[in-house]
């Protein structure tokens, strides 16, 4: 599926902010999706038997949360589908956008037993944000994996019934108008930013208010205390269901009919201000060429049993492929787009 949909759009002032959001994701379809490259052949012998102990995976997010369910996603289908007989263990390691996670797995070089689950724009935006010492491009790629539907929300007891009414509402009280959603300078954070700029409304005057994701966004949605929030659809999909929530426009190509079809943001003509993450896998830094190859592979067999489609499902994940080195170069060239992408909106 494309991973991001284009729309035209008028000229204004904030046309070269909008054009830097418009390639963002860009760059992942030319990528491709076949093939396994990763690094330069080592001198060593290639990794046998990969893996012959256990596992542990790090999700640098809250329980709960897209990095956790992709970290036990993994962890289940490797165990659960019979790809390796070792143990598998998750650990969380919540906090700044990722960048905790990302300090305690880059500690932990040349250790192929050490993965981490993540996604590119959370945790490239949480370099920037939070003046991380580490940078993702440090680790050692393994594969990106999904990319999930993101939902504008409202509760259902909101007088906004469209995502045009509610944008305008933000540009006429933006204090009044709190928002929710991911971490400060995330995927979240820049949509919400990016539709501000359609009405000539600074970022910086934007009530946002960041959090972990997943049962936080619901708790401020449902008491009241936030107007609108961000969310992935397997996070709010039972809320929407029970009635509590309202969708009012979704990222990705597709609608999902069985929520009543909301619009998409490109239909709406806001398809440039979405900003979709590719989830995956990274290892530590220092892996030689073999060693990378052995957990590529390992993760190859993961993404073709039935749990890992079923956690596709259940997590209303689109599946992307990109081994290895594709993976880095997709990493590399986002790091410089997101730092351009945060500048123009004024959270750089």
């Amino acid at each position: 599926m494309p991973l991001l949909s284009r729309s035209p759009r008028p000229p204004g002032p904030n046309r070269r902010g909008r054009a830097a959001l418009g390639v963002l994701l860009a760059t992942a379809l030319t990528t491709g999706l076949g093939g396994c490259a990763v690094g330069p052949v080592d001198s060593g012998a290639a990794v046998v038997g990969y893996p012959s102990r256990g596992l542990s995976i790090l999700a640098p997010g809250s329980v709960g949360g897209g990095f956790d369910s992709r970290a036990r996603g993994i962890g289940g289908a490797l165990t659960g589908c019979g790809v390796t007989d070792e143990d598998v263990t998750v650990s969380n390691a919540p906090g700044a956008a990722g960048t905790i996670g990302l300090a305690r797995i880059a500690g932990r070089a040349d250790d192929p037993y050490q993965l981490m689950t993540m996604d590119t724009v959370t945790l490239l935006g949480g370099e920037i944000q939070n003046h991380s010492p580490v940078s993702l491009t440090r680790l050692t790629p393994i594969a990106g994996l999904t990319v999930s539907t993101t939902a504008i929300v409202v509760p259902a007891k909101s007088p906004y019934r469209d995502l045009p009414s509610l944008i305008r509402a933000t540009a006429k009280k933006p204090r009044a108008t709190k928002w929710v959603g991911g971490s400060l300078g995330g995927p979240d954070h820049i949509t919400v930013a990016s539709l501000a700029q359609r009405v000539h409304l600074a970022p910086d005057r934007l009530t946002y208010v960041p959090t972990g994701g997943g049962g936080e966004v619901l708790n401020m949605l449902l008491s009241g205390v936030a107007t609108a929030g961000l969310s992935t659809l397997s996070e709010i999909r039972p809320q929407v269901e029970a009635g509590k929530l309202r969708i009012l426009a979704v990222s990705g190509g597709s609608s999902p009919k069985d929520l009543g079809s909301p619009p998409t943001l490109d239909r709406l003509g806001y398809g440039d201000d979405a900003v979709d993450a590719i989830g995956g896998v990274m290892a530590p830094p220092g892996l030689n060429a073999s060693e990378q190859r052995a957990v590529v592979r390992l993760v190859d067999k993961m993404r073709h049993t039935s749990c890992w489609k079923k956690t596709l499902r259940e997590n209303d994940w689109d599946e992307v492929w990109l081994p290895g080195r594709k993976f880095g170069d997709l990493i590399s060239r986002q790091q410089k787009q997101v730092g351009a992408v945060l500048k123009e909106v004024g959270l750089g």
